[in-house]
Order: C-alpha cells, then structure tokens, then sequence
C-alpha cells in the first residue's frame, strides 16, 4: 500500500502503489481544489522549462503547452502529487 496527502487541505489517500495513489491525489486537487492549483502552477517559480508530456520548450507561464495542448496545470498538480506519495 502507498499513502499520499492532498498539499492544500492534507487529507490523506491510500491505494495500491505511488502511481495510482498520484493519479488519486491529482482527480483529488483537480475537482477540489482547481483554482488553488492553477494559483500555484501560473507563478514565475514554477514554469516548467518544457512540457513534461511532449518535452517541447515552453519557459513561459502558460495553462496549455502550446506545442501539444497538454494542460500544465494538471501536470504541476501531477508533479506536486508525487512529491507527496510514498
């Protein structure tokens, strides 16, 4: 079993590895907390320099890669969950 706590409210979440307890804490953050999420991801300190589904560089602020259209903002709340899953 692996555990991961929600950065913004701490409830915590259970499920059978890292990767499923992610994918649980990213739904969690996306539906529950979308607005501080997208908060979060759109600050200068936290634009990723490319997109983590394309690898295209990207090194501005942006919702959207514009190469693929992957939402970066679900993807900082991916990259925010696994820091938070063991």
């Amino acid at each position: 079993m692996a555990e991961g706590r929600c950065y913004v409210c701490s409830e915590m979440f259970t499920a059978k590895d890292k990767d499923a307890v992610v994918d649980t804490l990213v739904a969690h953050m996306m539906e529950a907390h979308h607005g501080w999420v997208k908060r979060d991801a759109l600050q200068t300190k936290n634009t990723f320099a490319e997109c983590p589904v394309c690898g295209a560089a990207v090194g501005k602020l942006y919702a959207k890669c514009p190469s693929c259209g992957a939402d970066l903002i679900e993807q900082y709340a991916r990259k925010t969950a696994s820091a938070y899953a063991h």
